[in-house]
Parts: structure tokens; C-alpha cells; sequence
């Protein structure tokens, strides 16, 4: 169960913090990474896509299970994060990361029907959701391939001593709606304590 502590005691805001400290921006360390990757069901050889990847923790994790004939499309508006994942890559000898500059609200750089698994995590609460989503989500259709499956993080819709206002956070049901339009159906719901994951399919 989650407790809202890490392995070490520390509050979730404390590991948060101490995260962005040492990598960046990453929701990775305020949830089960396991719990996410198992309901994610990344294969072998699958193409996946971290959408606002930040620190690039998901993106690192990943390589290792879609294996050197898979890929992973990490995508950020700042070359300084992917600079960071590119030399944390070669550290630890993976060779499947793609970097890619993009500023999602309006296009991402990557081609049609490409991608098995997308993730987007933490991100959405930080944009001007009831105005900028409707061009995300066209794009995230647009990229993935027929029956392709979308991972989508955020937190609760709750009062909480840290993360983002109440009014900015999105709740599991906004986000069914706002996807169902592009054809995006749920698939299932996962408690992640501080946050939640909702999966959806699209439609083929």
C-alpha cells in the first residue's frame, strides 16, 4: 500500500524535491515505478513515447524493457533535459533513446502511426488544459499506431500539502471525456497513492 513514503522515510515532497535536485523534473520517485510498468505492459520491441519527459527516469526505465530492438522517443521542450538524458544514457550504456525538442501544445516531432505506448505524466495539470488539450490529444492520435495505448499520470484531485493547485489539478472523468472526442477509450484506473494512472486504447 502506499503510504506516502519512500523506502527511506522521507515524505513524498521531500523525495520530490530531492528528485529534481538531482535529475529534473520527474514524477518517477512519487509512485510504484513497478506498479506503473506492469499495468503500462511494454513488450519487446515496442516503441514507446514519454511525452514531457522531464528528467527522463520513465524514458530510462523503459529502454531496458523494450530491449535494443525497441525504441524510446523522449520528448521535452528543453534541450538541457534531454542533453541530461542523452549523457545518463551513455552512462549506463543504453542506445535506444531518441531525443526530441517539441513543444506538445502545438506539434510533436515524431511520425505518424509510430508508436506502440505513450506516457504522459504530470504534465497536463501544468498546461492551460480546457484550451491547449484538444491539439495534444489530436496529436497523440495522430502518432500512435491503431490500437495503440495511451498511459496518462496525474494527481488526485485533491487538497495537498504540495504539487499543484486544486483548480489546475484534472480528474480521472475530465480526462475520459476530453479523449473519448478522439476516439480514446478507457481501459482501466490505477491508485497510485499521491496520483492515479488511467489507460486508454485507441480505437483501430
Amino acid at each position: 500500500m502506499n503510504n506516502g513514503k519512500c523506502d527511506k522515510g522521507h515524505s513524498q515532497e521531500q523525495h520530490c524535491r530531492n528528485n529534481r535536485l538531482r535529475r529534473g523534473p520527474s514524477s518517477f520517485h512519487l509512485q510504484d515505478p513497478g506498479l506503473v510498468f506492469e499495468k503500462i505492459a511494454l513488450k519487446n520491441g515496442d516503441t514507446f513515447l514519454d511525452l514531457g519527459c522531464g528528467g527522463g527516469d520513465y524514458s530510462l526505465h523503459a529502454a531496458g524493457i523494450v530491449g535494443e530492438t525497441g525504441s524510446i522517443f523522449a520528448v521535452d521542450l528543453w534541450p538541457e533535459m534531454l542533453d541530461k538524458i542523452c549523457e545518463d544514457a551513455t552512462a549506463m550504456g543504453i542506445h535506444n533513446i531518441h531525443p526530441v525538442v517539441s513543444d506538445i501544445r502545438k506539434k510533436i516531432e515524431v511520425s505518424d502511426s509510430s508508436i506502440n505506448i505513450c506516457l504522459i505524466s504530470t504534465v497536463l495539470h501544468m498546461m492551460d488544459f480546457p484550451t491547449e488539450a484538444d491539439s495534444l490529444f489530436a496529436e497523440i492520435k495522430r502518432i500512435l499506431k491503431p490500437g495503440g495505448k495511451l498511459a496518462v499520470i496525474e494527481c488526485k484531485k485533491e487538497k495537498s500539502s504540495f504539487g499543484p493547485s486544486l483548480q489546475a489539478r484534472i480528474s480521472p472523468e475530465e480526462l475520459e471525456n476530453s479523449f473519448g472526442k478522439f476516439g480514446f477509450s478507457k481501459s482501466d484506473y490505477i491508485d497510485l497513492g499521491f496520483n492515479y494512472m488511467v489507460m486508454f486504447v485507441l480505437s483501430q
